[in-house]
């Protein structure tokens, strides 16, 4: 899945000002582009649609953008996970027709929690028709998004998907402008934001449909893997619902809490967190771009050379040292991007007055800033760490870290609402540098003991026999007892 990585690397490698850039912007698309065109979009239609619809008009807008994102990711996290996982196998087994089918199905499957997410949503807030409608649409064309996004993973075409992500930018934009130079308002405009959403969604596809050309003939088998898939990998499944969630989570625990507003349509929000914790997870693009361009691509490279010196039949020294490679390649890089963010985030939280004036926030919310900022550090950390160890099919640890991911994330998220404004934020902080440290240690020790999960602990045969030796000595002892 790191195929459009290697692209990326390769246009970096051109040692020009122009290349490095262009491979760093390319980069941040793909590593977190729905949430950079959010931020970039609402901030843009705010300062041109503000005279023109007035503020009440503009929160109520933002919310439903808000909802829609934080809906479908944590709504289509779990089938998005799984069918990454098939996509990854079906091109390991050189299967690479089954990815336009995956896809296919993928795009079906995800509209059944994101139904249920709407359901949720509407029961709680009793939005109006025509409210429910617009952000019924507009969550649906997300998770599309977001299932196209992670499979384009796969493809070459990083042009491609940044171009459907400008057109889809613009179209977003120029739409909601009308929008409100004809007199629209909140629906109008949320109407509007969706169709650029819908030229993302289309261009995104029309990416994974040229790189895959294979035709659907049989989507029913496709359906039968992901259902499979989904019973095999429910780890995985459920570790991404609740690792999204927890991404959530403490946003969701403001909006409900005496700070959090509703807006006229209904929904809540807290301005006062929202809008810091939004600014200060902007850090977290350059340093998935790195992800993405640096440490997914060479740590594979590495992941690949220990595998065949095991398939070749390499020696324990040789096997030994192929995977000391990997896994100081792979912490190296990792603490040399987290090093490099600790920085762009000391620089933020030195110009955080600067940045409230500028944006129009209030210089109490510069705390809440800096606590983000922070956090953000950590969230990375946590991010790359835990991705490390699905490499290495640790699916249940993967499962066990995003439960307490999401616990401390919640429980942190209370107790800085119990204690009062001086510690907005400190729960962020605390909860991802928990889990981070939780996440780096794990994958620090799966590095360690790399040969043994290979041989024994992730060995199919040898867990299988396990298996069948405990269920042999159980049923002994039930005769036993009889």
């Amino acid at each position: 899945m790191a195929g459009i990585g290697f692209q990326l690397r390769r246009l970096a490698r051109e040692d020009t000002i122009s290349s490095i850039v262009a491979s760093a912007g390319h980069a941040a698309i793909i590593a977190a582009g729905p949430w950079t065109f959010t931020i970039v979009a609402i901030s843009a239609i705010s300062i041109a649609t503000d005279q023109l619809v007035g503020l009440d008009a503009l929160a109520s807008f933002r919310a439903i953008v808000i909802y829609a994102f934080a809906l479908s990711l944590v709504f289509s996290a779990p089938v998005t996970m799984v069918a990454t996982r098939l996509v990854g196998d079906a091109l390991w087994l050189k299967q690479p027709g089954r990815v336009r089918a995956l896809l296919l199905v993928s795009l079906w499957l995800v509209a059944v929690p994101a139904a249920v997410g709407l359901t949720l949503v509407q029961a709680v807030f009793r939005l109006p028709m025509v409210d429910a409608i617009a952000l019924g649409s507009m969550t649906v064309t997300v998770c599309g998004i977001w299932v196209a996004i992670a499979f384009c993973g796969a493809v070459r075409d990083y042009r491609g998907v940044t171009m459907s992500f400008a057109v889809g930018l613009v179209l977003a934009l120029a739409g909601c402008v009308a929008v409100a130079l004809f007199g629209g308002r909140t629906i109008g405009m949320a109407f509007a934001f969706t169709g650029g959403l819908a030229a993302i969604f289309f261009g995104l596809v029309s990416r994974v449909y040229a790189t895959f050309p294979h035709p659907v003939t049989n989507p029913r088998a496709a359906f039968v893997m992901l259902l499979d898939g989904g019973r095999r990998y429910w780890a995985l499944s459920l570790g991404a619902l609740l690792g999204a969630a927890g991404i959530w989570i403490d946003k969701v625990a403001f909006w409900f809490s005496s700070i959090g507003e509703q807006v006229s349509n209904g929904l809540r929000h807290a301005p006062l967190y929202d809008s810091t914790m939004f600014i200060s997870s902007l850090l977290l693009v350059p340093a998935l771009s790195s992800f993405i361009v640096k440490l997914e691509t060479g740590f594979f490279e590495r992941y690949q050379q220990y595998f065949a010196t095991i398939s070749s039949h390499g020696t324990l020294d040789q096997i030994e040292e192929a995977r000391q490679r990997l896994a100081r390649y792979t912490m190296d890089s990792l603490t040399l991007i987290t090093v490099s963010l600790v920085g762009a985030a000391g620089i933020l939280l030195l110009i955080a007055p600067i940045i409230i004036e500028a944006v129009g926030l209030q210089f109490r919310q510069i705390a809440i800033l800096r606590y983000g900022a922070l956090g953000t550090v950590f969230q990375f950390v946590f991010i790359a760490a835990t991705s490390m160890l699905l490499f290495f099919d640790r699916r249940y640890l993967y499962l066990a870290i995003q439960v307490g991911f999401f616990v401390v994330s919640l429980g942190f998220a209370i107790l800085s609402l119990v204690l009062g404004e001086d510690f907005y934020g400190v729960g962020f902080f605390a909860a991802t540098l928990i889990s981070a440290a939780v996440a780096f240690v794990a994958a620090d020790r799966t590095f360690e003991r790399l040969n043994f999960l290979t041989f024994v602990g992730n060995n199919p045969s040898v867990k299988g026999s396990t298996d069948a030796a405990k269920e042999a000595l159980a049923s002994n002892r039930r005769r036993v007892e009889v």
